[in-house]
């Protein structure tokens, strides 16, 4: 009998035009029927620049959109393309931001919408906002495609009445109008921008859409590209008709200028006409947004970063209702606390943060490695269109006022405390920003059948006789390094050639102890002697040089004021670029356990791996031990168990076990069972920028422990350790004191 396949595969239902129709009605609605007075009144006639350079930014903003969009089609929109570029944290960030932005804007649209009403039945204000928020909630609770079918129906009408607005309107421009025409000078042109972005802010809710899109690759940078250049057209045109029928005091002095311009058009029927696309224009937005802003705390809970709650899907209709509901009402209560001004200018902060995210993560994309991301359209003119949108978004910034910075500040601490105390640890994806740009979201781990390169210092005969042991059971290339040190007022060149010349005791001793050291056969040695005005200096650019994949180092005496081994290791702790094994206290010689303290983090991971090439040269078992403590959810200890038994379950080469041990304290835990075992490997905290070189925990388990313990230490660049590197190296380079000079020689070379 055949085997049966299944599949799982999501339903697209949005064609180009739906999608185009989506986003352009996004964009087009309250911004430019109620905010042009506004505008006029902040900038005059040069306010139509105004709408251009929003309008420009959001073109280059699109392309950006477009590449992010089909390399990963996902509800969440510029939430899923921030969160994956950057991490769950900057999810987290711009989840609540995005979303805030759409139900900002939605908010917006409706008291648009209740005004334009109020022109044909004066019903309150707030009573028709609030009906027609729940109207357009139950609709889209009924999903995508209702919604779909009644925004193709509205973009067609409001494309049709403003066109002929246009067409009319531009016949009666009276060009004395535009004199003057920057009246408050050139940054009344940036005030006024930062003000209505948000009237283009359609073109992000219209990429969490992307995987509801009938063939993406093609339709979604279509749709995209030609909702935001005709959104841009349709502005400006409506802006330069505006200026150009009323006088400056005119255009001020009314909240609706379009229906002025309308009656100076068409009479009471250019009225109604306008007013019915105004309707339709505030409808089509609030509708699009909350369509859209829906999607942002599905994504957000499908991810793990708010409760599985607003991931609820709809038994019938299919759609995420809770997260939908809650959108909409959010958008009822804004619109009672804040007025129309404020709404946008809030709207448009939030736009412009969301704007730079996406343009910087392009850029981290393009530069950097995602497992599942190929985009099939790729801007053409990258870097220099995220390059607009990124600087032209910042430089609105100062302009948009105290309310909308302080704001967007506060929504950034919020996102940024809600992932600490809520998702980090649970939250998807689990890499940072810090491990994107130092490509290592998917670390590539050192394997049994890799060859590993290990430099060990030597300094002392008898002390570091056990590194090398530990190096020849770890590694396939042991290279010894004796750094000759070199007072500053002696020349190396001159040390090199007495060295040569006259070869002290102590020199002599180390070379003849490594020469005879035992190693294993078929690995590889060298010896290198450097001569150096700092040891610490040595190891490191010996390392370097060397490409090794770990310098291994003695823990020595302990300062009790500061987590300090030693002068010469606490530099290349802080100083290295290479991957670090720090042993504290004897090599056995005979080791039949290697206990793992075992956390699932990257280090740890390398830990174990460095415990399985220990336990194929000396023959002993692995005992991996996770520390959980009581308290701790159930779901979660059936989960670490599991992941364990994976990794016992897929090594075949290994006699591994497992443990997962309660306690309240992880440090006592592993304590606790360290008598078990001849040697502890643990690896050294995964925090980046702590203030002392190693890990509390760590550092605090090797102290206390009565057993030889190995610290696995991996080097992270974009660390206090490994910006310091970074700059100790400048600070050397322009002082031009380095100097170095190394001889080396392999052994059979002597």
């Amino acid at each position: 009998m055949a085997t049966i396949k299944s599949q799982e595969r999501l339903g697209r239902s949005l064609g180009f035009f739906e999608t185009f129709a989506i986003g352009t009605g996004t964009m087009i609605g309250a911004g430019i029927f109620i905010l042009p007075s506004i505008a006029i009144s902040q900038a005059g006639p040069a306010s139509i620049i105004s709408f251009l350079i929003g309008g420009l930014i959001s073109i280059a903003t699109a392309i950006s959109v477009a590449e992010l969009a089909t390399g990963m089609p996902k509800a969440g929109g510029s939430y899923y393309f921030i969160s994956r570029a950057m991490g769950a944290s900057f999810g987290a960030i711009i989840g609540f931001g995005a979303w805030l932005a759409l139900v900002f804007k939605g908010s917006f649209a409706l008291i648009g919408l209740a005004d334009y009403f109020f022109v044909l039945c004066p019903i309150p204000i707030l009573t028709t906002s609030i009906v027609a928020g729940l109207i357009l909630i139950a609709i889209n609770y009924r999903g995508a495609r209702s919604s779909g079918s009644l925004q193709n129906i509205i973009v067609i009408f409001l494309l049709i009445i403003l066109s002929i607005f246009v067409i009319k309107g531009s016949l009666m421009v009276d060009k004395s109008n535009f004199t003057p025409f920057m009246p408050f000078g050139p940054t009344s042109i940036l005030t006024t921008t930062g003000l209505i972005f948000i009237s283009y802010l359609g073109i992000t809710q219209l990429a969490a859409l992307s995987e509801e899109v009938k063939n993406p690759a093609k339709n979604l940078p279509r749709a995209l590209i030609a909702s935001v250049v005709t959104v841009t057209l349709i502005y400006t045109a409506i802006m330069l008709v505006i200026n150009g029928t009323l006088t400056f005091e005119e255009s001020i002095n009314t909240n609706t200028p379009l229906v002025d311009v309308a009656v100076m058009i068409d009479g009471p029927f250019g009225k109604v006409m306008i007013v019915l696309a105004g309707l339709f224009a505030t409808i089509s937005t609030a509708n699009a947004a909350i369509l859209s802003s829906s999607r942002f705390p599905f994504a957000m809970g499908r991810d793990k970063l708010i409760p599985e709650w607003f991931v609820k899907i709809h038994n019938k209709h299919e759609t995420p209702h809770r997260a939908i509901i809650v959108s909409g009402i959010v958008m009822i209560i804004l619109f009672m606390i804040f007025n129309v001004e404020q709404l946008a200018k809030l709207g448009s902060a939030f736009n412009i943060l969301i704007y730079v995210l996406i343009n910087v993560s392009v850029i981290i994309l393009r530069k950097r490695s995602l497992q599942g991301y190929k985009p099939t359209f790729t801007d053409p003119f990258y870097p220099y269109t995220q390059i607009i949108g990124i600087v032209g978004s910042i430089a609105l910034l100062p302009f948009m006022g105290l309310l909308p910075i302080v704001f967007t500040i506060f929504v950034v601490f919020l996102g940024a405390a809600w992932y600490k105390y809520y998702g980090l640890g649970k939250a998807f994806p689990k890499y940072n920003i810090f491990d994107m740009l130092e490509n290592n979201v998917y670390p590539s781990n050192v394997t049994d059948s890799s060859k590993m390169k290990i430099l060990v210092p030597i300094a002392n005969p008898e002390q570091e006789i056990d590194l090398l042991q530990l190096a020849d059971k770890m590694g396939d290339e042991i290279i010894g390094l004796n750094v000759v040190r070199i007072p500053k007022q002696t020349s190396l060149s001159a040390a090199r050639d007495a060295f040569r010349s006259s070869k002290n005791t102590m020199e002599n001793l180390l070379i003849e102890k490594f020469e005879d050291f035992p190693i294993i056969v078929g690995h590889e040695r060298k010896y290198i002697v450097a001569f150096d005005h700092s040891v610490a200096n040595s190891i490191i650019e010996q390392a370097e040089i060397e490409n090794v994949d770990f310098i291994v180092i003695g823990w020595h005496e302990l300062n009790r004021l500061h987590y300090s081994m030693g002068n010469v290791a606490t530099k290349v702790l802080a100083l290295s670029k290479n991957n670090i094994v720090m042993l504290n206290g004897y090599f056995p010689k005979k080791i039949e356990i290697i206990l793992v303290a075992y956390n699932n983090k990257e280090n740890s991971q390398y830990g174990l791996t460095l415990a399985k090439r220990l336990a194929k040269n000396t023959g002993a078992k692995i005992h991996l031990l996770r520390v959980v403590k009581p308290t701790d959810e159930e779901q979660k200890k059936t989960k670490i168990r599991y992941e364990l038994e994976q990794i016992v379950k897929d090594d075949k080469d290994n006699s591994i076990s497992y443990e997962l041990k309660e306690h309240y304290s992880v440090e006592n835990g592993i304590l606790g069972s360290v008598d078990k075992a001849d040697m502890l490997i643990i690896g050294d905290s995964s925090q980046r920028f702590r203030l002392s070189l190693l890990g509390m925990l760590s550092y605090n388990v090797a102290k206390r422990s009565n057993r030889p313990v190995l610290i696995v230490k991996r080097h992270k660049p974009l660390s206090r350790e490994g910006i310091s590197n970074a700059l100790m190296k400048k600070i050397i380079k322009m002082a031009h004191i380095r100097n170095g000079f190394k001889w080396s020689m392999k052994n059979n070379d002597r």
